[in-house]
């Protein structure tokens, strides 16, 4: 891969999943429709960042040995080559080639592949770390220990972190859907873009302040909603979330087309 400073949006499948996940209050409601999985690499000249892990080949061949119950409450929709390994080949890259992975929260959407990066350090908000490992009732489903057991090189972060000290890459707190929650602005030449991850699913329900059915802290999503606005003015950002359903209309999909 070139050396030159570029983000590839991987979508790797996804579910189908009732519009009350995006908005308990839909007039829909009811109604199941496609819900998008997304990862993301950026290339910078000091290093190859994952931003979430895309899908284990596993979770595709065999879900229930990779997510267990889920597989027979999750509708997944999701084929040959849409794992991470194939992914990542598709621009020449290995798992093993990846210098860092930086994870927004750690739902099992989010972390399928972890183990995949053992090699590499994992970066993470302290605070989502910890509540990954003793998650409260109403989101202990959606935390899979066995997605992050084992030995890893955790790095925890208790804040905003200009990851390569240079502007390139900034990792910022946006709490709400978990406590730990990091969103990332990346400034490329091109322009800036905004990784939401799951800060919202859509950006229409964001503007209209519609929170999602997955959520530890309503009012700290709120807040980081305003926070992710504030630097989309400010940067002229593209903002990008990895569930957003309008995602073909958006966003330039890997491995055909990318940002630089």
């Amino acid at each position: 891969m070139s050396e030159k400073t570029r983000l590839f949006a991987f979508h790797c499948g996804g579910d189908r999943a009732d519009l009350a996940v995006f908005d308990p209050f839909d007039a829909e409601v009811g109604r199941k429709v496609y819900e998008p999985w997304f990862f993301y690499v950026v290339s910078h000249p000091r290093g190859v960042v994952v931003f979430d892990t895309g899908v284990h080949p596993e979770l595709i061949a065999d879900p229930r040995s990779r997510i267990g119950e889920w597989a027979d409450l999750v509708e997944l929709e999701m084929s040959a080559g849409d794992d991470v390994v194939s992914q990542l080949g598709s621009i020449e890259l290995r798992p093993e080639d990846v210098d860092h992975v930086v994870l927004s929260h750690m739902h099992f959407d989010h972390v399928s592949a972890l183990d995949l990066f053992r090699h590499a350090p994992i970066w993470v908000q302290r605070t989502e770390l910890a509540f990954a490992r003793a998650p409260s009732a109403y989101q202990s489903g959606v935390y899979l220990a066995d997605d992050f057991a084992g030995e890893f090189d955790w790095r925890l972060l208790d804040g905003p972190v200009d990851f390569f000290d240079d502007g390139f890459l900034e990792l910022i707190p946006t709490p709400g859907h978990s406590p730990g929650h990091q969103s990332a602005l990346v400034n490329l030449d091109g322009g800036a873009l905004l990784l939401l991850a799951d800060a919202t699913y859509q950006i229409d329900k964001m503007r209209q302040r519609r929170l999602p059915a997955v959520i530890w802290n309503p009012d700290a999503m709120v807040a980081s909603w305003e926070l992710l606005e504030w630097l989309e003015k400010r940067e002229g950002a593209q903002l990008f979330c990895s569930h957003d359903r309008d995602f073909r209309k958006r966003m330039k999909l890997a491995p055909e087309a990318w940002y630089e």
